[in-house]
């Protein structure tokens, strides 16, 4: 999802939300949303185990309560 068009400073062209599907995952490699699309996901029952926060570096993933994948 983009965000596209003119403002008072000149011209917008920013990536608002970025997912991609592989496998049997859900990547989410960018989220500029207000409440994040992961709470999003969970809310229709996708497993966590099935998101990964590719927004965050592959060796800190364990970190977090989502998918550990180091694709």
């Amino acid at each position: 999802m983009l965000d596209t068009g003119w403002d008072e400073t000149g011209r917008v062209h920013a990536v608002v939300l970025h997912l991609r599907i592989l496998g049997e995952k859900i990547y989410i490699e960018s989220d500029g949303t207000e409440r994040g699309v992961a709470l999003e996901l969970l809310e229709l029952e996708i497993p966590k185990e099935d998101i990964v926060l590719g927004f965050i570096r592959p060796k800190s993933r364990h970190l977090t309560n989502f998918s550990v994948d180091l694709s």
